[in-house]
């Protein structure tokens, strides 16, 4: 992969400039005259001198090509890459300016000059010269991703993957465009995208640093065979890599396989060199396993071999309750913000956990100040992403609009009469992660984490143009759903799939796998919306870091969530308060137990005594016993509330 910042490894054919991957042709010395045809050998002769590395001999060639016809763009072009592929971006830019004097319409160059540009770090040109290859040539693919590099760079994330998409729509087996793509989706957290788009890249390339990152993705969506396939994979190609055994590591400690990890770990510690890196990774996969203790004395191990850490303590400070005897330890965070040269998601992390650290010790002012500072960090993060409430708010509508008892009753009997699936779905930080926990301590009832599979589906199956359902590939759809459900949790009569996006897809869930049950939890406004606050919760989502996008989102959720309840029978929808669960469970959770068609087991009162993974940044409090004390937290933070105290009094 070639990417700005370090040298340009790009090669070229005779006839074809190679740009990010991107073939595109260039004239060739035309005609049978015999300099046109010595200048042909020539090129050709110099572009195997290149591939062989035998830098200095391609350039003598194609010089000799330029004392033939000194505007001879191929040469001039190939020279610039030449240069580049050297660290020469002075001469490659000279010759790429020379190319494009000499042929104004050549493209190549001009993607070229554009890519080198931004490589200078000049990207109002870089984004200049893309926009004019683009109006020379819409259909340049390289000219679409030179335009999307330049406004990735820019910030503008939202309009930079429309470009990488444009480039691929026009040469869709690009490699090094699909990984540039997936690295932007994956800085703006759309997991699901950037995983469906890292799969086709290593399908197509499989880069090492590809795989690697792609068995991460799978491990975080919880799919952990697809995690251990593609981590072997890319340790079948750099055997010798410390993150990959780290991760293979992992992967294996979550299964159970203590044996095959502890191998790898051991690999991982001899081949490491980051200090601190492989405490880390162990303290993450044994918190999402529920072992605190052993998770906590790796992260202080691992902050001790590198203080500079935000992940180290935010992992840490997130684990347990912080007390008084802590002090050390705040004050160690504290004075690490003072670094001046510290990673903006290094001060994030240390944001929250500071903010944490506060909220634990009841100093609710300094608690705010600092998670008022982590979602300003954050919003930065993401490029000031704008949060499209129009778009949100259309949508609501089109459910609204759509779902009705008379669509319903058109579309009964098409999708499949099976119970396996139970959803779980709400407002983020509504309790979600609670309710599944205490129903998977249930024999019976298997967890299948959150899955993704409707956010990335309902497109297949309905048409909301035509507010119609595509009936044919509905039973497909469905039984693609099940299928994945039974390869998670073979041989449970019901799964559970708590992913609290799915509440925009109840209504295709619903037509698709009618007897489908679907819980919805919901908690008090307020306290929800101070939890997204004051939580680093990694999402998509775009109104997380903007308290009044918050309000207003949450004021959405909750007019589509009615609407649920009134479209769908009693006994597929259900609704349960958080604060019920946690002040009367021998209540609520029995009728939450009961309406998943099961007997009633007293382990569904225990949420600390699951051993399942947990992956949310909930993964401490759902393993404690049942508490009351996030159930009208708002009213600590009352003065320091701003656009939340719109919420207060909604349920």
């Amino acid at each position: 992969m070639s990417q700005p910042g370090g040298t340009l490894p790009l090669g070229f054919h005779a006839g074809i400039i190679v740009l990010g991957g991107i073939s595109l042709l260039v004239k060739k010395p035309q005609g049978r005259n015999p300099n046109h045809l010595q200048a042909r050998g020539l090129i050709e002769e110099a572009r195997r001198q290149f591939l062989l590395g035998k830098v200095e001999q391609s350039e003598a060639l194609l010089q000799q090509v330029l004392s033939i016809n000194p505007r001879e763009t191929q040469a001039l072009v190939a020279l610039g890459i030449v240069a580049a592929e050297t660290g020469r971006l002075d001469i490659a830019l000279s010759r790429m300016a020379q190319a494009i004097e000499a042929d104004r319409t050549c493209t190549p160059a001009i993607c070229w000059m554009s890519y080198l540009l931004l490589h200078d770090n000049r990207l109002d040109e870089a984004r200049q010269f893309a926009e004019q290859a683009i109006a020379m040539d819409p259909r340049n693919p390289a000219a679409q991703a030179a335009l999307a590099r330049a406004l990735a760079r820019k910030g503008f994330a939202a309009e930079a993957i429309t470009a990488f998409r444009r480039a691929l729509d026009l040469q869709p087996n690009d490699p090094v465009v699909l990984y540039e793509l997936a690295d932007l989706l994956l800085s703006q957290r759309v997991w699901l995208d950037a995983t469906e788009v890292l799969t086709k890249a290593v399908r197509l390339s499989p880069d090492p640093q590809g795989l690697l990152r792609l068995a991460y993705l799978e491990l975080r969506l919880g799919r952990i065979d697809f995690a251990e396939k593609y981590c072997a994979r890319a340790l079948a190609k750099e055997p010798n890599a410390a993150e990959i055994h780290v991760l293979m590591a992992r992967i294996f400690t979550e299964q159970m396989k203590l044996e095959q990890a502890a191998y790898h770990w051991n690999r991982g510690f001899e081949l490491d060199a980051k200090p601190g890196f492989i405490h880390l990774e162990r303290a993450l996969s044994l918190s999402t396993m529920g072992q605190f203790d052993d998770a906590i004395n790796e992260l202080k191990q691992s902050i001790i071999l590198n203080p500079v850490q935000g992940d180290a303590y935010q992992a840490l400070v997130f684990a347990k309750k912080i007390g008084h005897d802590d002090q050390p330890l705040i004050q160690q965070m504290e004075d690490l913000l003072l670094d001046g040269g510290l990673k903006e998601s290094e001060r994030v992390s240390l944001h929250y956990s500071l903010g944490k650290s506060y909220d634990n010790l009841g100093d609710y002012r300094l608690a705010m100040e600092h998670f008022d500072q982590a979602n300003a960090l954050n919003l930065q993060a993401v490029g000031n992403k704008v949060f499209d409430r129009r778009a949100l708010a259309d949508l609501i509508d089109t459910n609204i609009e759509m779902f009705t008892p008379e669509f319903f009753a058109k579309y009964r009997n098409a999708g499949i009469t099976s119970d396996l699936p139970i959803f779980v779905v709400g407002m983020m930080r509504s309790g979600t992660t609670l309710a599944e926990q205490l129903l998977t301590c249930h024999p019976l009832l298997g967890g299948a984490g959150e899955q993704t599979f409707w956010g990335s589906s309902e497109d297949q199956v309905i048409d909301f143009a035509r507010m119609t359902v595509r009936a044919s590939k509905l039973s497909l759809v469905a039984n693609q759903y099940l299928d994945l459900l039974r390869t998670i949790c073979p041989g449970f009569p019901h799964v559970i799939d708590k992913n609290p996006a799915n509440l925009q897809m109840v209504g295709s869930i619903h037509i698709g796998l009618p007897n489908a049950r679907i819980i919805h939890t919901r908690r008090s406004a307020v306290d929800t919306a101070l939890s997204i606050w004051m939580t680093p919760v990694n999402t998509s989502a775009e109104f997380i870091c903007d308290k009044g996008n918050i309000v207003f989102a949450y004021q959405e959720y909750m007019r589509l969530m009615d609407h649920w309840k009134a479209m769908l029978p009693k006994d597929r929808f259900l609704e349960v308060r958080y604060e019920d669960i946690v002040s009367q469970p021998d209540i609520t959770v029995r009728q939450m137990v009961e309406f998943c068609g099961v007997e009633w087991n007293e382990a569904c009162l225990h949420p600390e005594r699951n051993e399942r993974r947990v992956r949310t940044p909930s993964l401490w409090q759902v393993r404690q016993p049942l508490f009351k004390t996030s159930t009208e937290k708002w009213t600590k933070y009352d003065p320091w509330l701003g656009s939340f105290s719109e919420l207060k009094g909604l349920s």
